[in-house]
């Protein structure tokens, strides 16, 4: 039926002495948020949450998250007009079309491949220093360095400084979030993004000049040929370079952290390497990083019998959908024999995950090793884990994950 007024804001709603109310910004809802979904998929799928500018609406059932994605004009990407950002997620058709194809063609199964060996060489490299010290942060020691070390090769953006490119991703996604996500944002982010987007730019001149065939490359030719604006050029590099990295980096800290609860895991996959690809769906289905996708409606939408006004900011729930017993069975369990066609985990639509397959690649290969290379993965007491807050929001994993790593046996460093 039909609701013909507004729902209860989340805050005046009987929720369960366990859990405080879902609000808009919760750090500490955002490090393990899942107890939340749960409990309003059954009693308020969608909520809505009160802040100091706008009401901020949440969708949290499986079909209701996919019908969504599934009806980009009902429920547009545009939730900033004019957009600040030229970013991917901020567009609707035709703008949004127009920019994906500038490099889909590179993200495509068969261009990813061409990195495999590549991707495997800085696997081996890192997870060498790793067991080399007996374990270490695994987060900062082997997955950021993977994957930020392969979408800076894909763009063609040197990846010698670790710590400064991972300062300006977390100042971009902070400042996108500011932006856009109805995120607190941190201090400095604009001053750090607009830095960011200075080197960026220098470095799409060098391209230029060098004529390089990276998608870096690309963008620069598109630039020089009057296809892309300046500010298009050097926000679509940072857009791709934080979307290509951020989420990877946590779906390959999540598997350390399967491992370690799940030691079992490491035996199977070892003897069945072709395993290591289930894993990997369905650790983007039960641990999957992006957990918020923002919306605004178009026009009055009913939502499991709730009326949304038009002109609302709607956040969508992947993952809450993935863990939507009505779709997945058991579906808290992570286990890899299931079915997971259908997940969310990588988006869903015309905003599918433009870098799925290169996700799927870096965390397949790194899964791979893990399991070839280390008979324990065991959680070091001494060193809690350390989770994901800020940023624009929509990431959930560890930030800090420190590991005893044990080499199987005759195991040495490469």
């Amino acid at each position: 039926m039909l609701t013909t007024t507004l729902i209860p804001y989340s805050h005046e709603l009987p929720w369960p002495e366990h859990l405080r109310p879902f609000e808009t910004v919760d750090f500490e809802i955002q490090k393990d948020p899942f107890a939340h979904y749960a409990w309003m998929r059954e009693h308020a799928p969608v909520l809505r949450t009160q802040t100091p500018a706008r009401d901020v609406w949440f969708i949290s059932r499986h079909d209701d998250v996919r019908a969504a994605l599934r009806a980009p004009k009902v429920f547009s990407s545009a939730v900033v007009d004019p957009a600040p950002l030229v970013f991917l997620t901020l567009f609707d058709p035709p703008e949004h079309t127009r920019l994906r194809q500038v490099v889909a063609s590179s993200f495509t199964p068969k261009a990813v491949a061409a990195f495999s060996d590549q991707v495997r060489g800085y696997a081996h490299g890192y997870l060498d220093e790793l067991l080399a010290a007996g374990g270490g942060d695994v987060v900062e020691g082997f997955a950021l360095r993977i994957t930020m070390a392969t979408i800076s090769g894909l763009l063609g953006i040197p990846a010698s400084d670790f710590d400064q490119m991972k300062a300006w991703s977390d100042d971009i996604s902070s400042y996108f979030g500011r932006l856009a996500r109805q995120a607190p944002g941190s201090e400095g982010d604009e001053e750090g993004a607009k830095a960011f987007f200075a080197y960026l730019l220098d470095n799409l001149d060098r391209a230029r000049r060098d004529d390089t065939d990276s998608v870096g490359g690309n963008i620069a030719r598109l630039l020089t040929e009057g296809v892309l604006t300046e500010q298009e050029a050097k926000h679509f590099c940072a857009f791709l370079f934080v979307a290509g990295h951020e989420t990877t980096t946590i779906l390959l800290a999540n598997a350390f952290l399967r491992f370690a609860e799940s030691p079992e895991l490491l035996e199977r996959i070892r003897r069945n390497p072709t395993d290591a690809a289930a894993f990997v769906e369905e650790m983007a289905r039960h641990s999957g990083t992006i957990q918020r996708i923002s919306r605004i409606t178009t026009k009055d939408v009913e939502v499991a019998g709730v009326q949304i006004p038009a002109g609302e900011i709607v956040i969508l729930l992947p993952g809450s959908a993935n863990r939507d017993e009505r779709r997945f069975a058991d579906a808290d369990r992570f286990d890899i024999d299931r079915d997971t066609n259908g997940h969310l985990g990588f988006g869903h639509g015309i905003h599918s995950c433009l870098g799925q397959h290169l996700a799927r690649l870096e965390a397949g290969i790194g899964v791979e090793l893990i399991t070839q290379r280390l008979s324990r993965v065991e959680l070091d007491p001494a060193h809690p884990i350390e989770f994901v807050t800020g940023g624009n929001l929509a990431n959930t994993g560890p930030s800090r994950l420190v590991a005893k790593l044990t080499g199987r046996t005759g195991e040495v460093a490469r």
